[in-house]
């Protein structure tokens, strides 16, 4: 029987088992880190309003409302492929939203876009899954389209095969002999560097992502639940780099990338490190996940500096490149635009009210 629980501080036990089911026959399981997920909506609760819906054994969902903003919003949800029981759960989510007010029901979406978001759609690309991909069954999709949802924002993920990257290189040239002459430093990203200017890169973050759509800021602790000298240890420390500026001594954009240890299929008690893990990879992509350049700073030509960069290195120690989940209106999508690749696409979703 489905309920609707307001949130009392934790989720129930069945919050977390629903998705063993979901992914039982799935290609790609669900790697959900509970631990962090859950200490996420306890902060969050303070300034949101939060409503769980659940059967307790084939659908989960957390009903999200802000107390600003006319968006509400729907996360964290998994469910088997049962229509009416979806139906039921968004028409009651939908009327409480409206109930409250808000215009728009936009998802999936965990609070953040700093947590789990969009779905991806079309059949499993050749990769698998890479870290932090969202991964969902292929029925995720027309579920929510059957129940009056649009895409509001779409993703792309490129993969640049080994017989190409000769030619990048070529088309690249002249960008790579500018390097040396720009007013900006190149730092690489090793996790003493991330230590030492954590906070001034938590700021960078917030302010190259802060006008994003569907963007919502987060406090330093909870971006250090995710972002932190653990996650710095898995970075590529030849291609992972900070732009600083000569003269300011300003952190200006950033490129974080680190290979893709999906294939050695590590347990979630074994946490990545380049150091210890990427000797171990036969095959060897790397995935440059997030990069940016601070609003002051655009249409300096940096966000091409920030790939050439990773060029330098690029062949020494990698097979081929996937350039991870681009918003297909962002100008960096345009960096492989003339190359052959392999593309999965994402969508957030929207409803009216």
């Amino acid at each position: 029987m489905l309920e609707s629980l307001s949130y009392n501080g934790q989720l129930p036990d069945s919050f977390w088992q629903i998705p063993a089911a979901v992914y039982a026959t799935e290609v790609v399981p669900l790697r959900e880190h509970a631990e962090v997920l859950a200490a996420v909506v306890a902060e969050e609760a303070a300034r949101h309003e939060v409503l769980l819906y659940t059967d307790h054994e084939t659908l989960r969902l957390l009903g999200i409302f802000p107390q600003e903003g006319t968006d509400a919003f729907f996360g964290l949800w998994e469910t088997l492929p049962d229509a009416a029981l979806n139906q039921q759960v968004f028409d009651q989510l939908a009327a409480e939203a409206r109930r409250r007010g808000y215009r728009r029901l936009v998802g999936p979406l965990c609070f953040s876009t700093y947590h789990r978001y969009r779905l991806r759609l079309g059949p499993v690309p050749s990769w698998g899954q890479f870290d932090a991909e969202p991964v969902n069954p292929a029925y995720y999709a027309a579920l929510l389209t059957d129940l009056g949802f649009t895409p509001t924002l779409t993703f792309e993920s490129r993969l640049l095969q080994p017989a190409v990257v000769p030619t990048v290189y070529d088309n690249k040239a002249a960008l790579l002999a500018q390097l040396q002459q720009v007013p900006f430093e190149f730092v690489p990203l090793t996790p003493d560097v991330w230590q030492e200017h954590e906070a001034a890169i938590f700021e960078l973050v917030q302010a190259i992502y802060g006008a994003n759509p569907a963007y919502r800021p987060v406090s330093a602790a909870q971006f250090g639940l995710l972002y932190n000298r653990a996650y710095a240890e898995k970075l590529c420390p030849h291609t992972s780099v900070l732009l600083r500026e000569r003269s300011t001594g300003k952190l200006v954009a950033q490129s974080f990338c680190h290979p893709n240890y999906a294939p050695l299929h590590l347990p979630a008690t074994e946490p990545a490190t380049f150091q210890q893990h990427y000797p171990r990879l036969q095959h060897r992509t790397l995935l440059a996940k997030t990069v940016g350049v601070h609003p002051d700073y655009r249409q300096q030509g940096l966000m091409s500096y920030l790939g050439a960069y990773g060029m330098v290195s690029f062949r020494e120690y990698y097979d081929d490149i996937i350039f991870c989940l681009m918003r297909t209106d962002n100008f960096s999508r345009h960096f492989t635009d003339g190359f052959p690749y392999e593309t999965a696409h994402y969508a957030l979703y929207a409803r009216e009210l």
